[in-house]
C-alpha cells in the first residue's frame, strides 16, 4: 500500500464518524507516522509503506475514530505562533485563550518592567508566549508536575525565561506583582458528562472543579493583594457570576461571541 491508499482509506474512515476534519486530519496520522511534513505527504502519492508503518497509521486512525484529540496524535499544538509539546497531562491550548496573552500584553504597557505570573500553567502556552513577546521573565505554577515538566521543556525548546513552581493556585507568591493571568478548570463537575468526548480525553484536574467557579474564587480572592491586574478564562455561563465582584472592570467575548475572558483591577 502506497500514501496516496492509505490516506484515501484513512479519510474514508474519519469522514464515516463524521469528523468534519477528515482530510488534514488523515494528512496528520499519515506525516506523523512517517517523521515527515506536509509537503512530503502530498508529493510522494507513490511511496510504499512498510507493515510496521501501516499498522501504526491504522491504530492512530482507530484512535481518532473515537475522537481523541488530534493535538495529542501528533503531540503538538499551534498557539500564538510557536508550536507547543502536548499530551494526556496538559490541556491542548485553544486559540481564544490568546485573548488572554493580548489583553497582558496591552495591560504590561502601563508597566517598565512588568512583573507577571501565570497560574495553572499547563503546557507553559500562555507563560512562553508572554516571555517571548515581552522579553520578560515569567514567574509560572501548576499543581500538577507532570504538567510542569512539559512547560519546562516547552520552554527550553522555545528559548523563554520562564520561572516554573509547583504550587496550588497563589499560594507561592510572598511579593506583589503587576499581573496574574490564568486559565484555571472553571467546568462544574456535572457538566463533565455534557462535554464534547475530545475534550474528555483531556486532563480532568485543568478543566473541572466541584461548582465550576470555586477556584475562580480562591484566584480573586488571593490576587486582591498581590497584583494590579488579574486575567482570567471564565466559563460562557459565568458573565453574571463575575460581574458581582466589585473589582471586576471588563468581561470580553470570544470570536463565538461567548463571553470568556474577565479583567479585574485592584487598586491600593
Amino acid at each position: 500500500m502506497n500514501i496516496r491508499e492509505i490516506l484515501a482509506k484513512t479519510i474514508e474512515r474519519l469522514k464515516r464518524v463524521s469528523i468534519l476534519t477528515a482530510d488534514l486530519d488523515a494528512v496528520i496520522i499519515v506525516k506523523t507516522v512517517l517523521k515527515q511534513d506536509d509537503l512530503f505527504v502530498i508529493t510522494h502519492p507513490e511511496q510504499q509503506l512498510s507493515e510496521m508503518e501501516k499498522e501504526a497509521i491504522e491504530n492512530l486512525t482507530s484512535m481518532r475514530e473515537k475522537l481523541y484529540p488530534i493535538g495529542y496524535i501528533k503531540n503538538s499544538k499551534e498557539f500564538y505562533g510557536l508550536e507547543f509539546y502536548v499530551d494526556e497531562n496538559v490541556l491542548i491550548p485553544r486559540p481564544e485563550t490568546e485573548m488572554l496573552v493580548d489583553k497582558v500584553i496591552k495591560l504590561s504597557g502601563e508597566f517598565e518592567n512588568p512583573k507577571i505570573a501565570d497560574i495553572g500553567t499547563g503546557s507553559g502556552c500562555i507563560a512562553v508566549a508572554l516571555s517571548k513577546l515581552l522579553n520578560i521573565n515569567v514567574i509560572a505554577s501548576d499543581i500538577s508536575y507532570k504538567a510542569l515538566k512539559i512547560a519546562k521543556e516547552n520552554a527550553k525548546r522555545l528559548g523563554a525565561n520562564v520561572e516554573l513552581v509547583q504550587a496550588d493556585t497563589l499560594s507561592f507568591l510572598k511579593k506583589r506583582v503587576d499581573i496574574i493571568v490564568s486559565n484555571p478548570p472553571y467546568i462544574d463537575k456535572n457538566d463533565f458528562e455534557s462535554l464534547q468526548r475530545d475534550v474528555k480525553y483531556e486532563p480532568r484536574e485543568a478543566l473541572i472543579c466541584s461548582r465550576g467557579t470555586e477556584i475562580i474564587e480562591k484566584i480573586i480572592e488571593q490576587s486582591k493583594n498581590l497584583c494590579r491586574y488579574l486575567v482570567l478564562e471564565i466559563g460562557y455561563n459565568q458573565k453574571n457570576f463575575i460581574e458581582r465582584f466589585p473589582h471586576c472592570i471588563e468581561v470580553e467575548n470570544d470570536l463565538s461571541n461567548l463571553p470568556r475572558m474577565a479583567v479585574f483591577r485592584f487598586d491600593f
